[in-house]
């Protein structure tokens, strides 16, 4: 094996030969003595809990804290109310979802104001009337999971339902945390 080296064939190296002092020797003696009691448990020790550089520990917290996060979502999301939620408001079509975008656009409009100086309050009053339509899109949404959830799971309470139904309703349907199961328009 060469690490730094060339590779080059080698011939096999010659056996010693083997004399009678070699063969009634025994076994052959240890080049260091036996490590006392304390330098094993040390040793034992400094295995167990062993030194990171900073860079190592952020990464290893980073993996920690994202699996326990991951964890915690799942429990959190397995809620038989909040899954029938997710699919419910997932199987709609709802204009919340493009309000993020749209209100960048709407602000980036709003910087126009030295160009054509009633932009701003055009954008002002477009931006109140989308948030509007997003609101009255929610109360339809809502209004709608209570009948189903009344049907499908009647002795659940939907406490905490709406604003969890709202938030996945105006995040991009790509972004949304758990991935939509279903597509648009399917039986949930």
């Amino acid at each position: 094996m060469a690490l730094f080296r060339r590779n080059k064939p080698q011939a096999p190296e010659p056996e010693p030969e083997t004399t009678p002092e070699m063969l009634g020797s025994g076994p052959a003696k240890k080049d260091r003595p036996t490590p006392s009691r304390k330098e094993a448990e040390a040793a034992r020790r400094q295995r167990v809990t062993r030194q990171l550089t900073p860079r190592e520990a952020r990464r290893e917290a980073s993996a920690k804290n994202r699996t326990e996060r991951m964890r915690a979502l799942n429990t959190r999301e397995a809620q038989p109310e909040k899954a029938l939620m997710r699919d419910y408001v997932d199987a709609r079509f709802s204009i919340g979802e493009f309000l993020l975008p749209s209100l960048v656009i709407i602000l980036a409009l709003s910087f126009l104001s030295s160009v054509y100086g009633p932009i701003t309050l055009i954008a002002t009053i477009l931006m109140y009337v989308y948030i509007l339509a997003v609101l009255l899109d929610g109360f339809f949404m809502w209004r709608g999971f209570k009948k189903v959830l009344a049907e499908r799971m009647p002795k659940v309470s939907p406490k905490g339902l709406l604003m969890y139904g709202m938030n996945r309703m105006i995040q991009i349907r790509r972004f949304r945390m758990p991935a939509p199961r279903i597509k648009r328009g399917e039986a949930y």
